[in-house]
């Protein structure tokens, strides 16, 4: 604590980042959670990262002015990082508005405490899992890494807003999609087959009245067909999570100025 009182400005740098990514990231990011919390939470963070910074290139501007365009840089630097992973997770509240669409869930709306909005049931159950396997498979000790490292690579004061970064944001959201539609794909499939198979056996008995028969059928086969496939979801959804670091890092290098 000595070191850290000796070094206050450059505390206040570090602290000032970790605050705006608490703030941003989800399942921190709604009302559940007061700003006394998430200030608390992000100084804890910042003490236990703080002794494993080098701070000696740092260079913290004397002039007002120039300090609190400083700390706006941090701001949005934490802001980022935050953003890679709600990119991440939007996978997977894709994959479940995707699936629940198909089964006639659009209007089963609940609150999904990660996002802090409304979504249909099968979405906050899909985010809820992949946030579970997220924490079991040591995805916190990945963000903690990547946010040390973060102030290895890019130093403060030295951000700047390239043609490479945004190129590098817009891929990972495109690949947000690529991932949704990949863990949606066989529960999609599936409920596709039903009502193609519906709608042959509405031509051939016109007289049954296929919607009071159809919507049971679709609810009752998906949710039995998405036990099957959560297996595969959460497979592929895994394997992501390792990433998250390298998916910080690409967009920090191409932030240094």
């Amino acid at each position: 604590m000595e070191t850290i009182i000796a070094n206050m400005p450059f505390f206040m740098v570090v602290f000032i980042r970790l605050s705006a990514f608490v703030t941003f990231v989800p399942f921190f990011n709604n009302d559940n959670f007061s700003i006394i919390f998430k200030v608390t939470l992000a100084f804890v963070m910042s003490v236990l990262i703080f002794p494993t910074i080098p701070i000696s290139s740092w260079v913290i501007p004397g002039n007002i002015y120039s300090y609190i365009i400083f700390m706006m840089m941090e701001i949005l630097i934490g802001i980022i990082m935050g953003l890679v992973f709600t990119i991440l997770l939007f996978a997977l509240q894709l994959a479940g508005e995707l699936i629940g669409f198909q089964m006639a869930f659009s209007m089963a709306n609940v609150v999904d405490a990660t996002f802090g909005m409304d979504n249909n049931i099968l979405s906050v159950f899909m985010v809820m899992m992949g946030t579970l396997l997220f924490l079991v498979l040591g995805g916190d000790h990945y963000l903690l890494y990547a946010i040390s490292k973060s102030f290895h690579i890019l130093v403060p004061g030295s951000v700047a807003i390239t043609d490479g970064f945004l190129k590098e944001l817009s891929a990972q959201v495109v690949q947000a999609f690529e991932i949704g539609f990949k863990l949606a794909s066989p529960a999609v499939i599936l409920l596709l087959s039903i009502d193609l198979a519906l709608s042959f056996i509405g031509k051939a008995a016109a007289k049954i009245q296929i919607f009071f028969v159809g919507l049971p059928l679709k609810i009752s086969i998906g949710l039995f067909g998405l036990t099957f496939v959560m297996t595969y979801i959460l497979s592929i959804w895994g394997k992501e999570i390792p990433k998250l670091p390298g998916y910080v890092f690409r967009l920090l290098h191409l932030m240094k100025n």
